[in-house]
């Protein structure tokens, strides 16, 4: 066997080599370790930022939607009024005459099934 005295000098500078290397690396690992918590920071607050920016957007667009479909509100009183097609209180007073057109109905016809039994 041989010494450590007798190694080959190349098999020595390869050793070097490796150690230098794995410091290397270990010396880029702490760095990238220390820099990590900023790093990571600074994505959280363009992160942020970007969605500041995202829900500012989507509130103006939502805002000139509404604007342009809902009629409801403050300007009411300026709006032209349409003539419409039908009259509601025609319809409402239809309704409540077949209604009492349908009840007047069923008490004659209750009369009649009445005295018909009462004959019986």
């Amino acid at each position: 066997m041989e010494n450590d005295e007798e190694k080959n000098p190349a098999d020595t500078e390869v050793e070097a080599g490796k150690q230098e290397a794995v410091t290397d690396e270990l010396e880029k690992e702490e760095d990238m370790i220390e820099e990590k918590p900023r790093n990571n920071k600074y994505d959280f607050y363009v992160e942020l930022v970007l969605f500041l920016i995202l829900g500012i957007l989507i509130g103006i667009a939502l805002k000139t939607e509404a604007v342009k479909r809902i009629t409801i509100g403050y300007d009411d009183y300026k709006m032209k009024i349409m003539k419409s097609d039908f009259d509601i209180n025609k319809i409402e007073k239809d309704i409540l005459q077949k209604q009492k057109d349908e009840a007047q109905k069923e008490t004659v016809e209750n009369q009649i099934d009445n005295n018909a039994e009462s004959i019986k």
